[in-house]
């Protein structure tokens, strides 16, 4: 078989137009990745770098599928096949040696592109094990293991069609698999309301979101489903390459071919319960879609709770998603007929038990969950069991985003949690405290506003946060920063809080009550920036989201844990911030651009009422409507109602 190997290899290089096509192939793949280096040292970014080297995916793929039909067609060009004929199974032979000097081609192929994504590695100081892993495993997905699968196309092309149908299949299969054929379903969608969405993902063997802006938490898409989706077309494949040369009298050969088709039957089912995944297109499941479409419909509530939750008692488990077993002890003043909770609507529950742990009956409509009280005594405690995923807080083995201003376990009463205008999450908190204790079990290091022993969390809070993946701990004087690997920050800037906060006291009388000490700091990804109202700076009364550690955001930040938290007034209290921090950007802005949107009305009566009634006075009514808790009106009434001496 070796000797087989070393000759098909110099057979391979020997010919014209495959040694060519090769060279041709490597000189572009290298041209590709030294400009991208360029690029690099601009970005200074080693996430971005190995973003732009998995395009090459693609390329790898189609290369691979022309060339290894072309390879084998050689063969029976050259009536090789005639010679092997007459040996025992002297074809299967022939074509294993085919397939491992493919393979050589690949493994070559793809530490050509893995060489560069570990130099750009070095480069940005990245000090993380688990991220150069992470380089590794998106180079074996998304390079080695792609261009195997299209050498696996053009094998089987090559043994089942003529020479042009074989292209034409190859021609097609190109394009089907490439980003071209992404509009198709959504034409579909959006134009007959037709989801096809689901056909084309099975052809979707590339990287996902490459042209999307990065996840610093949690990397690029390599989650479960995308390996059970190569196993997959894989094991297919081989399947009906093996059954070319299935022989009756060989048991183990016929094992091996019927192990494949079980194999690839099991991947496919695996494949369709993905579970938790980072989708960054226009997929009505995906990323974008899935909450636009549905909260465009007026489907939210507001009910305040007439019971409190004084502790929670959490069992979690993160793998393809969120399994949660949940215990919930209730403060009620009288028996209640139903208890109404806050849940994100794409968590299943699968049971609601009592203390006894008798069966609840329970009414789900969308994000709000009602638990039935079938006698006329307080129940006391809540045990709810439930599973599933949020496509834009995502919780799996390779990534947890999972702030405790989402509620993906449930928040007492029904609370409105999303902006459609703006197409924003809105960060949702209680204004007291209460006990929590939770096991976690996941195959990533979880990281918490919560005390942490091992894998069980447990302190008094407001909410509960849960983040994992590129992220890690560091103390700052009193203070502890939960930063992105893979985006530097000088931490230093956290000693110089108190500084930063001066210049604010004359407008934010309680700002001496504020708690800088001990108070954890999370930088927030892109997800969270985008679709979390505010650009994503939220804080509580024990920790911050912020974007970065410059005097701004921390400024920001810091601020506003100082008033109360209230979701209908969160829209006028992101304004109020932004025009205080970010006073010239803010100003400046052309009214005219806001125009009769009602989208903007808030903004353009809140620049009306600074030029006439003066920017000192509009800024601290302003500051005393958002502390004041018993002050109902909306925002855009409360503005109007500013006068001159009094509201």
């Amino acid at each position: 078989m070796l000797s087989l190997v070393k000759n098909n290899l110099k057979l391979f290089f020997k010919n014209r137009y495959l040694s060519l096509g090769f060279i041709a192939f490597f000189v572009i793949i290298n041209a590709y990745l030294i400009e991208g280096m360029y690029k690099l040292s601009i970005h200074k970014d080693a996430l971005y770098y190995l973003q732009i080297s998995q395009k090459l995916s693609i390329v790898y793929f189609i290369f691979f599928l022309f060339v290894s039909y072309e390879y084998l067609m050689k063969s029976k060009n050259d009536h090789i096949l005639e010679c092997f004929l007459t040996m025992d199974r002297g074809i299967l032979k022939l074509y294993i040696s085919k397939l491992i000097v493919l393979i050589m081609i690949i493994l070559i192929m793809t530490l050509n592109v893995m060489v560069y994504n570990y130099i750009s590695y070095f480069a940005t100081n990245i000090k993380s094990i688990s991220f150069a892993y992470h380089v590794f495993l998106n180079n074996l997905l998304n390079v080695f293991l792609v261009s195997f699968l299209g050498s696996c196309i053009g094998i089987i092309i090559s043994l089942y069609l003529k020479k042009f149908l074989a292209y034409l299949l190859m021609i097609f299969l190109g394009i089907l698999v490439s980003p071209i054929s992404e509009f198709v379903p959504y034409v579909f969608f959006m134009g007959f309301g037709i989801d096809i969405y689901p056909l084309r993902e099975i052809f979707n063997i590339l990287p996902p979101n490459l042209d999307w802006f990065e996840e610093t938490l949690y990397g690029l898409s390599i989650e479960p489903y995308r390996w059970n989706l190569q196993a997959f077309w894989t094991c297919l494949l081989s399947y009906f390459i093996l059954l070319k040369f299935r022989i009756k009298k060989s048991k183990l050969l016929n094992f091996i071919t019927m192990s494949l088709l079980l194999f690839s039957a099991f991947n496919f089912y695996l494949y369709t319960n993905s579970g938790s995944i980072v989708k960054k297109d226009y997929n009505p499941k995906g990323y974008i879609a899935f909450d636009e479409l549905y909260y465009r419909h007026d489907v939210q509530k507001e009910e305040t709770a007439d019971f409190s939750i004084s502790a929670y008692s959490m069992e979690l488990i993160i793998d393809r998603q969120l399994y949660s077993d949940i215990k919930i002890s209730l403060n009620e003043k009288k028996p209640l007929d139903s208890y109404k909770f806050t849940l994100y609507r794409n968590y299943k529950v699968k049971k609601i038990l009592d203390k006894d742990n008798k069966i609840l009956e329970f009414k789900r409509d969308g994000d709000y969950l009602e638990i039935l009280n079938p006698t006329s005594d307080k129940l006391e405690e809540i045990r709810i069991t439930y599973s599933g995923y949020s496509p834009v807080f995502y919780s799996n083995s390779q990534g947890v985003l999972l702030p405790g201003s989402f509620p993906y376990y449930p928040i007492e009463g029904y609370n409105k949690i999303y902006i459609k205008q703006q197409s924003v999450f809105i960060p949702i908190a209680r204004e007291y405290n209460v006990n929590f204790d939770a096991t976690i079990k996941s195959k990533l290091d979880i990281y918490s506003n919560l005390n942490k022993d091992k894998n069980n969390f447990s302190g008094k809070a407001q909410v509960m946060t849960l983040v994992g993946g590129f992220v890690e701990e560091k103390k700052v004087g009193d203070n502890t920063f939960y930063s992105l690997v893979l985006k530097e920050q000088d931490i230093t800037t956290l000693l110089e809080v108190d500084n930063l906060l001066k210049p604010y006291i004359s407008i934010f009388p309680h700002i001496e009550r504020l708690n800088i000490m001990d108070k954890k700091v999370f930088q927030i990804p892109g997800t969270f920036y985008y679709k979390v109202l505010g650009g994503g700076i939220v804080s509580y009364s024990d920790h911050i989201f912020v974007r970065g550690l410059d005097k701004d955001n921390l400024t920001y930040g810091f601020l506003q844990s100082t008033i109360p938290q209230d979701s209908q007034k969160m829209e006028i209290k992101n304004m109020f911030f932004e025009y205080l921090i970010y006073e010239d950007r803010t100003f400046n802005i052309p009214k005219v651009q806001f125009g009769d949107d009602k989208a903007f009305e808030l903004r353009r009566l809140f620049f009306e009422k600074v030029e006439e009634l003066g920017e000192d006075y509009v800024i601290k009514s302003i500051y005393d409507f958002l502390c004041d808790k018993d002050d109902r009106r909306d925002p855009i009434s409360f503005i109007r109602s500013l006068t001159k001496g009094g509201l």
